[in-house]
């Protein structure tokens, strides 16, 4: 519930500066390409929540992300800057990039803070505390809420680096303890954004075998390989 309040402050306050830098500028129009293609990436987060594809309190951090370069992309437009189509859409693109790879990454690090791919789906409360039952312990100082930033501070080569130790800790986990649907979604969605497809369709295997029999988590990832257009 507290992130879903979080989530409404957020787009409240995005919408009414959206709103009141249209007011001020009639240069702005519905149509610019800028603003539908951030208005499509908010459409479709609320589709993943939705199909239950992103949790709600990682759909908050991703949501803010969008609306804040749709903002500064309304500003933009509103001081009339000129834009060449071919630096726009490279503009675009690695807005793009940088927002699809922030999705996995921002999950995976809760995943990592408060996931626990040892024990059955229930609340953190009734988890027993004794045990390694939580990736935390493997990752103590990265918290959901400053994950990105504290990654996308570190020079190219060390980002990557931290990226891919969060994936390979992840999978480690889940080789010895699989029955955890959002684990095995994590972890594909990464390899995914990471561009390693082959890695994400040999977790997308391995998931279907662990978590063989239940229908509704099969259901699940059979959902995310066709929204990542991974091979069946």
């Amino acid at each position: 519930m507290l992130w879903a309040i979080f989530a409404m402050m957020t787009s409240s306050v995005a919408l009414a500066l959206a709103r009141s830098l249209s007011e001020r500028r009639e240069v702005v129009r519905a149509h610019d390409p800028n603003v539908t293609f951030y208005r499509d990436l908010l459409t479709e987060a609320d589709e993943d929540v939705r199909s239950g594809l992103l949790a709600s309190e990682d759909a908050v951090t991703t949501r803010a992300e969008i609306e804040r370069r749709l903002l500064a992309s309304l500003n933009s437009a509103c001081e009339g800057r000129p834009h060449a189509s071919r630096r726009g859409g490279e503009r675009r693109g690695a807005a793009a990039l940088a927002i699809v790879l922030m999705l996995p990454l921002v999950a995976l690090a809760s995943y990592l803070k408060v996931g626990a791919p040892s024990q059955p789906d229930m609340p953190i409360a009734s988890r027993p505390s004794n045990g390694d039952f939580s990736l935390a312990a493997a990752v103590p100082d990265i918290h959901a809420g400053q994950a990105g930033a504290n990654i996308a501070g570190l020079p190219p080569e060390q980002r990557s680096n931290a990226i891919r130790g969060m994936v390979a800790e992840l999978a480690e986990k889940l080789s010895k303890d699989g029955h955890h649907l959002q684990g095995w979604l994590q972890l594909i969605r990464s390899y995914a954004a990471l561009g390693e497809r082959k890695k994400a369709e040999a977790a997308v295997a391995s998931a279907r075998a662990q978590l063989a029999g239940d229908e509704q988590a099969s259901a699940s990832v059979d959902e995310l390989v066709r929204r990542l257009r991974l091979k069946e």
